[in-house]
């Protein structure tokens, strides 16, 4: 029965996702709104984006590379320098072969950051040929990794928050698909878009299938506070008539596109987010997550309110699934 009340609505041809429901995973999209693949097949060199990779990892990971890189390259010149011989370093103090490391090590720092303190000096052509390689060598570093720490704060990526569940909630008398999601930055956020598709398995055919999703409006000028991301179950909506054993049955996945213009950037942002049944809450309402200060000139947004909801009763007289 809900078989053939899907087929009255267009279907989304292309997804860019396979109609192949038993090769894929679990879910499609991740929480983060990266898609749910893992590529293999290539060559390590081949597939590797250092670029990409450098720029869009964590700032926790990419300040421990940059400090690994600096103490690594330093050793090696250091080496360098030892196997030439301390006795060319003019200046030097040490004595142990402990301190002489050290002497070198930190000559080694002073040469590659070109800051040159001036007591200890290269003497003779090994030393000062290792000093020069490594002038450039440093030059080059941090040219390279101004050129990083730029890309990675002009690159615009959005932070959009979204609450933990999608609800079923009570909608002019009769019901909703619904989720909330809000600027989590102080940017501001214009001439936004959203797109909403459910994805859902046909058992028979064991084939996936998109359906879009009308939304009660589709842009909005500005999220400015939040936004609830509103389907509407109607004699238009797929949904009309489904129970969550259902939505089980057709491992449904509701997929979510955001596109708004940065104004800081003033570039055009992407965000991305999936709901599976798992993470539909039946019969609840979003309580308010914002309000005004205590002298009303202004309103707060309270985002950590933002997967704030309430149990409610359903209307009950909720539409059925079409027999045809």
């Amino acid at each position: 029965m809900k078989r053939a009340f899907f087929t009255k609505f267009k279907e989304e041809e292309h997804t860019g996702f396979s109609t192949r429901s038993g090769i894929q995973g679990s879910r499609l999209m991740n929480k983060d709104g990266t898609f749910n693949v893992i590529r293999r097949g290539m060559p390590f060199l081949n597939r590797l984006n250092r670029f990409h990779d450098l720029i869009t990892m964590r700032w926790s990971t990419f300040n421990t590379i940059v400090i690994v890189f600096y103490l690594i390259i330093n050793l090696v010149f250091t080496l360098l320098y030892l196997l030439a011989g301390v006795e060319h370093l003019g200046g030097t103090i040490a004595i142990s072969s402990t301190d002489k490391f050290f002497e070198a090590f930190f000559f080694s720092c002073q040469t590659y950051t070109t800051v040159g303190y001036g007591r200890v000096n290269p003497v003779g052509l090994p030393a000062n040929i290792i000093a020069s390689i490594e002038s450039l060598t440093g030059l080059m570093s941090f040219a390279l990794a101004t050129g990083l720490i730029y890309g990675r704060f002009s690159r615009p990526n959005a932070k959009i928050l979204y609450s933990e569940n999608a609800i079923i909630a009570p909608f002019q008398n009769a019901t909703a698909f619904m989720f909330r999601i809000a600027n989590a930055r102080k940017n501001q956020l214009i001439e936004c878009e959203a797109q909403l598709m459910m994805s859902y398995v046909d058992s028979e055919t064991a084939i996936r299938k998109f359906l879009p999703l009308k939304l009660e409006y589709n842009k909005v000028s500005g999220l400015a506070m939040s936004w609830t991301v509103v389907h509407p179950i109607n004699d238009d909506s797929p949904l009309k008539g489904i129970s969550p054993d259902d939505l089980k049955e057709f491992d449904a996945e509701f997929i979510f596109m955001f596109k708004a213009f940065d104004d800081t950037y003033s570039q055009t942002i992407h965000a991305r987010n999936s709901f599976t049944h798992h993470d539909i809450v039946w019969g609840a309402k979003f309580q308010p997550m914002f309000h005004t200060d205590e002298h009303s000139n202004a309103t707060i947004l309270e985002l950590d309110q933002i997967s704030s909801y309430e149990k409610v009763e359903l209307p009950l007289v909720l539409q059925k699934a079409s027999s045809e």
